[in-house]
């Protein structure tokens, strides 16, 4: 049985709550999102490092709201378990 999409919102909400809470540096979460990004693009293998730098600094140069951010690392890691 799959969880409803709003227990996996919540789920989602309450991991970027506490990843905020965490107050990594702005870029530690562009890398963190653009490793994520890039695993699932290559199904779910590791990224090499360079494609990962790139990824982050495009993330980055994009300046999304921090928060935005964490609620996509969130949703990324949510989904991983869940699978």
């Amino acid at each position: 049985m799959t969880e409803s999409n709003e227990k996996i919102r919540e789920r989602i909400n309450i991991a970027a709550y506490y990843l905020t809470q965490k107050k990594h540096p702005y870029d530690t979460l562009c890398w963190m999102l653009a490793e994520r990004q890039l695993y699932f693009q290559q199904n779910f293998q590791t990224p090499e490092k360079n494609l990962i730098k790139k990824k982050a600094a495009e993330i980055f140069f994009s300046t999304p709201p921090y928060d935005i951010l964490c609620w996509l690392i969130s949703e990324f890691d949510i989904i991983l378990k869940t699978k």
